[in-house]
């Protein structure tokens, strides 16, 4: 997984005006969670946990949301849960709905939380998955700032690869509580390490994110192991 940021004093990327454009923080549940696909009582636990929600309008219609974790915070893929300073949030579980995908509304709605939660947070951090190209791109556009990738280490646990700026890559190790590393050692998520001697009775099919040819040898994850489904929401649901 990688992992970007933003801090206050950095910039904001203009993004050109898009009519009929607006964000707001949904205060009705209801609402939150037909557009979410989750039960009231899922949006009810988040809001307690201190999760809040935002919703992007185009011309009155819903179109994209995201969440903003003010207090504690996860990532599932990974076994992650790390708290969260007062001055500091994590962006997650964002999504555009299909008819409003290719607006480029993924980008407005990051720079719109960004302005709004700014007046009481200064550090901000949100990951995607390293595949996921078009979502870091979408990062990118709005002035999220690559810091390193999240990696499995030898020994099975989780290490941060810096691939930016150091100060920011160690402030993002000492809040998710894991060491940096040097290098991306396992190529699968299911996987602590890639072994000596690859197991050639797994199916690679299995593993996520997909392998490249020339990983293939090297996956180790047990069937058993693989999920049936990514615990992220892809890309194709955001613009």
């Amino acid at each position: 997984m990688a992992l970007a940021t933003w801090w206050q004093d950095d910039n904001l990327p203009a993004l050109r005006p898009l009519p009929g454009f607006h964000v707001v923080e949904m205060a009705d549940d209801t609402v939150m969670a037909h557009l979410n696909r989750i039960d009231l009582a899922e949006v009810s636990a988040r809001r307690k946990a201190g999760h809040r929600p935002y919703v992007a309008y185009v011309d009155g219609a819903a179109a994209a949301y995201g969440w903003v974790a003010t207090k504690n915070a996860s990532i599932g893929e990974l076994d992650l849960a790390f708290h969260l300073p007062a001055t500091e949030r994590y962006l997650w579980d964002f999504a555009t709905r299909p008819e409003w995908q290719g607006y480029g509304l993924y980008p407005r709605l990051l720079q719109a939380i960004l302005r709004q939660e700014s007046q009481q947070a200064n550090r901000f951090w949100i990951i995607h998955a390293p595949e996921n190209t078009p979502s870091g791109a979408g990062m990118d556009k709005a002035g999220l700032r690559p810091v390193g990738v999240l990696s499995f280490r030898t020994d099975g646990g989780v290490g941060l690869a810096a691939t930016g700026d150091l100060e920011r890559a160690r402030a993002g190790a000492a809040l998710l509580g894991v060491p940096l590393v040097e290098t991306v050692l396992a190529p699968c998520w299911c996987c602590g390490a890639p072994q000596e001697q690859p197991v050639t009775a797994v199916n690679p099919d299995r593993c996520w994110p997909p392998l490249a040819p020339d990983q293939v040898g090297n996956c180790t994850c047990a069937i058993e192991k693989r999920p049936s489904t990514p615990q992220f929401k892809p890309f194709a649901q955001q613009p």
